[in-house]
């Protein structure tokens, strides 16, 4: 399940928050978990959005606007249907995110206990 695609896909994003952290006023343990924070709620809430997207919550809404908007033009104007936005998002690339953001909000968790025992 933990790929190689995945291993460097999570390097990545720690080099990322290396490089936040480096670029921060303070040099201490707060400041790496909140650089990892940054990068961590970065990618919770884009897969968050694409396990709503995905989930088929607005592909009733989509389609209800679809509707109105050829009503509207009374039917001058034929949309063009792109497809329901449920299959838009790649199952694949939605598994991936919930990987790194689940797997930096854990790294993040064991920072924190360190510096809450410490």
């Amino acid at each position: 399940m933990f790929g190689k695609r995945n291993l460097i896909l999570l390097l990545i994003n720690l080099a990322i928050t290396g490089l936040l952290f480096f670029l921060s006023d303070q040099h201490n343990l707060l400041a790496l978990i909140n650089s990892l924070f940054y990068v961590a709620f970065f990618y919770f809430i884009v897969a968050l959005l694409l396990f709503v997207i995905k989930g088929r919550v607005l592909d009733g809404i989509t389609r209800s606007f679809r509707r109105f908007g050829k009503y509207m033009s009374r039917g001058m104007i034929d949309l063009e249907e792109n497809g329901e936005p449920s299959e838009w998002v790649n199952r694949s690339f939605l598994s991936y995110m919930q990987i790194q953001a689940a797997v930096l909000i854990v790294l993040m968790l064991i920072f924190l206990a360190i510096y809450y025992l410490i």
